[in-house]
């Protein structure tokens, strides 16, 4: 096998991990709206009965969309640049595709608890950040093990802007479990992240 014949064979795995990443995600996102189509069709009052009735889960599922589209959109970010890949990055690829299959999970057992239940709270904030982590792992795996193209090694400031996201995601995450009123409309705070990146990014120039 010659080494052409090598860099074929790593790019056409590659692929496969990212085509069949993509897929899952397609699936998670269209199971997140797919209780919402099962509701409007159980709904024979019209439209506003249909609103009444789901004002809450029509929320919950547009923040799980929101969430899944952006771990997404990170994770299409960061494989445009990756050039290889090995047995620890599929692994912790795995894991973010499982974090990702949960959300919708998560996101039914939310809208079907009480309003404010700590313990459906927490499991669908758990899935977020948990998620959230494996995927700055992946992307520091990544790095490390040089698969990505033109990387430039970052300083400590410059390593640290990944993780600001993860940071407030806390701050949120507790804010939701201690006042229940506030719920996942407490994570409406984390349209702030980009912004504090961003911020933490220049100082690091």
């Amino acid at each position: 096998m010659t080494e052409a014949d090598t860099e074929v064979r790593s790019q056409q795995g590659l692929d496969r991990i990212v085509f069949f990443s993509d897929a899952v995600v397609a699936i998670a996102i269209t199971l997140v709206v797919l209780p919402l189509v099962d509701s409007a069709r159980d709904t024979p009052e019209g439209a506003g009965a249909f609103l009444r009735e789901n004002g809450y889960a029509l929320v919950a599922a547009g923040i799980s969309f929101a969430v899944i589209a952006g771990f997404w959109r990170d994770h299409h970010a960061l494989f445009a640049r990756v050039t290889g890949y090995d047995e620890i990055v599929m692994r912790l690829n795995l894991l973010w595709l499982a974090g990702i299959v949960l959300m919708p999970v998560a996101t039914v057992l939310e809208v079907a608890a009480p309003h404010g239940d700590p313990l459906s709270v927490g499991l669908y904030l758990g899935v977020i950040a948990v998620t959230m982590i494996v995927s700055r792992l992946l992307a520091a795996r990544v790095r490390a093990a040089g698969f990505l193209r033109g990387d430039l090694r970052p300083g400590v400031r410059g390593a640290a802007v990944p993780w600001v996201p993860v940071a407030l995601f806390v701050v949120v995450s507790a804010v939701a479990l201690l006042i229940p009123s506030v719920g996942l409309y407490a994570l409406l705070a984390m349209l702030f992240a980009p912004l504090l990146s961003r911020a933490l990014a220049g100082s690091a120039r």
